[in-house]
């Protein structure tokens, strides 16, 4: 999400694995600045399909059969001011032509052409493409874009829109939009996910959205049956029709975990988001091609930071020694990922090399820090673990076993994954949430503005409001350039681990199967989760 993601407690996280609230991954630049490659594609087991293919090849009608769990990681609505599950995403994406689009090493247009940045990073003025219209053919125009960002910013989860301070329709192609702080990097960034989801103005605000969404996105809603599919077909409107020469896509409800392999090697699906633990079970199959992308995702364990024990800093600080990170990498992650010692990899701009693996597991260390505390025999706390998902179940049970020799006694407690933003943010049950910061790209700051900012909705809600570190947050937000937010996001590392503010546990590759009989073209796992990148795919005759 944006800020949004962030709020995604927002800021980025995937609550049911998700409710996140910050922005799937991927990477911009502002004004010139050159983003950086953060993220390696690496090609793992059966070999993938190559790029392209004779159109003899192709069936232009071909519905590709998405494996994608509904329950857990959909709210039931495409709506995207109304959506409480940032993996939603994975679905809206193929629904809205957002504001700006998400590329490997930069931001790139998308319902916007070009832009530029002036007034000290506080003002953006976006020049949208000619002749684009949504898939009902209604014209998409500047005041569509700003009827749009107007009442999307309204969620609480959409935090990054909070800086408009307004909205100007200079002509129908031209919109200028000035924010209250210097954060036009951030905006821009916000405005490739959610946040910046382009709605037709007929369905603003009136409901119509919820179930009949209309964008101008590759596809079209076709129909939907809660907890079922979610069936999308062509939209022939869509200005670049070439990217996508599926006929279709059917989002079909498959459980992560097991029952997605199942299905997709029995043939009920053609392509899933593959958990690291089921990637042996697949490596092997002839029928079966996987492709893996490493980035900036981690797994992160969240704390109630003004009330109960995770209120006494020094408690928190000794939980960073208490994790057994490489256990959780090489069981859970099939070694496939990298144990997070900080909130940002080695390959990133904002890794703090004087932390380094500094808070690598001393169960011993962190029980002496507890008796300093004032805790001599230890600290039982409700640890809240999103129910439904293997991921996350193994790696509690791995945590709560590491955590147990160094004092920390953790009481599991399931919570289905669409009932943690009101059980866990709202009613405030339990003291601490396993969940996952999703990938910002060269962004790499976003990660903490739902946490740290008093805007922040995690923040708020978990009341880990840290000036200092949302100081530094809001400098880097005027730019994308890794130059300008490497240092200032090193600085932020070393107060969010100095004083415990969260527990980073390990970075999460995404990882996409499928049925390489069936599916042809580029397929690319999306860099971070809860996303879908369809482009360039097509299936078989």
């Amino acid at each position: 999400m944006s800020r949004s993601e962030k709020s995604q407690g927002f800021a980025g996280r995937r609550l049911s694995r998700r409710l996140s609230g910050r922005r799937p991954g991927l990477r911009a630049a502002v004004a010139g600045a050159v983003a950086v490659g953060l993220f390696v594609p690496l090609a793992v087991g059966a070999g993938g399909t190559g790029a392209g293919a004779a159109s003899s090849n192709v069936n232009p009608n071909g519905i590709l059969k998405y494996g994608f769990d509904l329950n857990n990681e959909f709210a039931g609505t495409f709506d995207p001011e109304k959506e409480q599950n940032d993996c939603g995403y994975t679905i809206y994406q193929n629904l809205y032509q957002s504001l700006t689009a998400p590329g490997q090493t930069a931001i790139t247009g998308g319902v916007a052409q070009s832009w530029t940045v002036s007034n000290n990073s506080s003002t953006i003025t976006f020049h949208l493409r000619p002749n684009l219209v949504f898939s009902n053919g209604d014209p998409v125009t500047a005041t569509a874009v700003a009827e749009s960002l107007n009442y999307i910013k309204k969620s609480p989860l959409r935090s990054s829109l909070s800086a408009i301070a307004g909205t100007q329709v200079v002509n129908p192609t031209t919109l200028v939009v000035t924010l209250n702080r210097p954060t036009a990097g951030d905006f821009l960034w916000a405005a490739t996910y959610i946040d910046g989801s382009v709605m037709d103005p007929s369905t603003i605000g009136n409901g119509v959205a919820n179930l009949h969404p209309v964008g101008a996105g590759p596809f079209m809603l076709k129909s939907y049956s809660p907890g079922g599919s979610v069936e999308l077909v062509k939209n022939p409107k869509y200005w670049d029709p070439s990217a996508y020469p599926l006929g279709g896509v059917n989002f079909i409800e498959v459980a992560a975990g097991p029952p997605s392999v199942t299905a997709l090697t029995s043939g009920a699906v053609d392509m899933i988001q593959l958990e690291p633990e089921d990637y042996k079970t697949v490596k092997n199959n002839p029928n079966i091609a996987v492709t893996t992308t490493h980035s900036y995702d981690y797994m992160i364990l969240q704390m109630r930071e003004n009330t109960g024990p995770f209120a006494n800093a020094k408690v928190r600080a000794a939980l960073e020694y208490a994790v057994n990170r490489p256990a959780i990498n090489d069981v859970v992650f099939s070694g496939l990922g990298q144990p997070a010692y900080q909130p940002f990899p080695s390959s990133s701009p904002g890794y703090n090399k004087a932390i380094g693996n500094s808070y690598s597991y001393n169960p011993q260390k962190s029980k002496a820090m507890l008796k300093a505390a004032g805790f001599p025999s230890g600290v039982t706390f409700k640890f809240i673990v999103p129910g439904g998902d293997a991921t996350f179940d193994r790696a509690a049970q791995i945590l709560q076993a590491s955590m147990a020799p160094a004092g920390f006694h953790a009481n599991i407690q399931q919570v289905p994954g669409g009932d943690i933003f009101t059980d866990v943010y709202i009613n405030k049950l339990g003291d601490a949430l396993l969940s996952d910061d999703l990938t910002n790209g060269p962004d790499i700051t976003n990660n903490f503005e739902s946490e740290y900012e008093t805007t922040g909705f995690g923040a708020q809600q978990l009341g880990s409001v840290n000036p200092t570190v949302a100081n530094v947050t809001l400098k880097a937000n005027a730019s994308l350039s890794p130059s300008v937010q490497g240092p200032l996001a090193q600085q932020a590392v070393k107060t969010i681990m100095s004083q415990g503010l969260e527990v980073p546990i390990e970075f999460i590759p995404s990882i996409i199967a499928y049925n390489k009989n069936v599916v042809g073209g580029h397929v690319v796992a999306p860099i971070g989760n809860c996303r879908s990148n369809l482009a360039g795919i097509y299936i078989k005759k």
